[in-house]
């Protein structure tokens, strides 16, 4: 039992702090910890070994993990923030390796490369995150589907230049390249030649549906077009174009991460620093008798002090990524036919391409026939 003098408010705030922390905080991190077994074993060292594959990656942007999203939540927006930065960070590693072929990040999950990875962010506090990722290939194989958990120490927020939760990502690039290795040379083409026949079949189902089909659960190629088909290389233009777009919008959310990075990396050290405190804290108080400890209230100060630093970055985080939804830059490409102008958030902008490709397609065929 605590001891609280009842004519101190200013002890009786902080502690009402720790009591959230109690109640909110620690019963989380406990229903993630369960959700989350079993987990994958994270790993320091990015596995470099065996030979280079050319196969295409995907990474869509993690979900946030949120069952109702509220603009005006900062924790929410904070939620969001984390996941399109876990993301980024994810193809960087990847992409460090040099294991694959191009490793893209889309808005949405589509058809576009060989092997597509989805995830959502199943909790993160600045000590612990744990990412929830699925693989799966074109031909709708799972490869796997696991939670990745790292926890971050205070020594590891020592190092600006490293990101705390490295491991984590290295533990996905690795089990990413373990299963890769298992594919033959026959495997990968065939993978390839798959993902750009779906491709066609997504923005053109009336042309290409009957080049794939569904067998025991795995779609597979039947045949595919004749090498001169006007259609098939109005489809490769077409993804030559979106590959284009798809980089230029990467670029924003390279911009993104180095608006909020910084200060994301404060948050996040502070709210560790704050979980730990406060843990270590009630776990001294259930210890000491009934007469009290001399030295409570400063710590309880202490406490409140990195609540309000927790918070203020909160806000800032908050106020940075409303922003940057705010003036997302517009993109303007060139089709081929017309330039177009995009505008709206990253993930709107690129609901609004896949419609413009969709009638593009249509009218190529209407010109065809």
């Amino acid at each position: 039992m605590i001891d609280i003098p009842s004519g101190n408010p200013a002890l009786l705030f902080a502690l009402r702090i720790a009591v959230c922390f109690v109640l909110v905080v620690l019963p989380t991190l406990a229903e993630a910890e369960q959700d989350a077994w079993p987990m994958a074993v994270s790993h320091q060292v990015l596995n470099t070994s065996g030979q280079p594959v050319g196969i295409e990656l995907a990474i869509v942007v993690f979900d946030d993990g949120l069952d109702a999203f509220d603009e005006r939540d900062a924790r929410h927006k904070l939620r969001r923030v984390e996941a399109r930065i876990a993301t980024v960070l994810l193809r960087d590693v990847i992409t460090e390796g040099q294991r694959f072929g191009p490793v893209r990040v889309l808005p949405a999950d589509t058809a576009f490369a060989a092997l597509t990875i989805t995830g959502s962010v199943v909790h993160s506090d600045g000590r612990d995150m744990l990412l929830r990722i699925r693989a799966l290939d074109v031909s709708g194989e799972l490869w796997f589907e696991q939670v990745f958990r790292w926890t971050a120490s205070a020594q590891d927020y020592l190092r600006p230049s490293d990101e705390p939760f490295r491991p984590l990502f290295v533990a996905i690039a690795n089990a990413l390249w373990t299963r890769a290795q298992t594919l033959s040379p026959a495997s990968i083409a065939q993978l390839e030649a798959l993902a750009k026949m779906r491709y066609a079949a997504e923005l053109a189902p009336q042309i290409f549906n009957d080049y794939v089909q569904q067998v025991e659960g795995l779609i597979r190629l039947t045949r595919l077009p004749a090498v001169n088909d006007p259609m098939l290389a109005r489809i490769d233009r077409i993804r030559r174009q979106e590959a284009l777009f798809i980089d230029t919008i990467d670029q924003q959310y390279r911009d993104l991460q180095d608006a909020l990075g910084p200060v994301y990396t404060l948050w996040r050290r502070s709210s560790l620093e704050q979980g730990t405190y406060l843990a270590s804290y009630l776990s001294r108080a259930n210890q000491r008798s009934d007469d009290g400890d001399s030295g409570s209230f400063a710590r309880m100060q202490q406490a409140y002090s990195t609540y309000r630093s927790v918070k203020m970055q909160e806000q800032d985080l908050f106020e940075i990524a409303t922003g940057f939804d705010n003036e997302t830059a517009p993109t303007v490409l060139d089709s081929g036919e017309r330039v177009v102008r995009l505008e709206g958030t990253l993930e709107q902008q690129y609901v609004q391409w896949r419609d413009i490709l969709r009638r593009l397609i249509t009218l190529e065929r209407g010109s065809l026939e």
